[in-house]
């Protein structure tokens, strides 16, 4: 009664790219197009390549095949300063992890290590402090949940029987 309910229930279509023939034809027309135009693209770009090794292993290659002047020899450049940059790109990660694994901490005391309480333990655990001695000296704890798994009460009764006065 304190809450709104939805009125109408809202039916969820699959995603996309699993049901890819919920897609418009003509998006999926662009799609595919767009896809070949890509896929070509990238074919093109091992040409310079290709023809430079093809010069390497002997075959007289027209320069129409080979238009720039990139050779095979500028690829093998690439191959010594590879490590370095990989190196580099590594050593950087691992900064950028350390990183954000120290930041939420500069300047803040560390929680973890803060002596923890009577309050703090009772309000953990969603207990009045009053009842805390109660739960340290029982065997079992009864913990109701929340509708969003959160603790909401403890005690040393079980829900379902009569509290007996103490």
């Amino acid at each position: 009664m304190d809450e709104s309910r939805p009125r109408h229930q809202t039916r969820r279509l699959p995603l996309i790219i699993e049901r890819p023939d919920l897609a418009h034809p003509v998006r999926r027309a662009f799609g595919l197009f767009a896809t070949i135009l890509a896929w070509l693209l990238w074919l093109a770009m091992w040409i310079p390549f290709l023809a430079a090794l093809g010069r390497l292993l002997g075959y007289n290659l027209p320069e129409i095949y080979f238009p720039s002047q990139v050779s095979l020899h500028s690829f093998l450049s690439l191959i010594h300063i590879l490590p370095t940059v990989v190196g580099l790109a590594l050593g950087l990660l691992t900064l950028r992890f350390v990183w954000e694994k120290i930041r939420p901490r500069i300047g803040k005391p560390d929680e973890r290590w803060r002596p923890l309480g009577v309050d703090r333990l009772a309000t953990g655990l969603a207990l009045d402090p009053e009842r805390l001695a109660a739960w340290q000296s029982a065997q079992v704890l009864y913990v109701t949940h929340g509708p969003r798994g959160r603790v909401t009460d403890a005690s040393t009764t079980r829900p379902d029987q009569p509290s007996r006065p103490d």
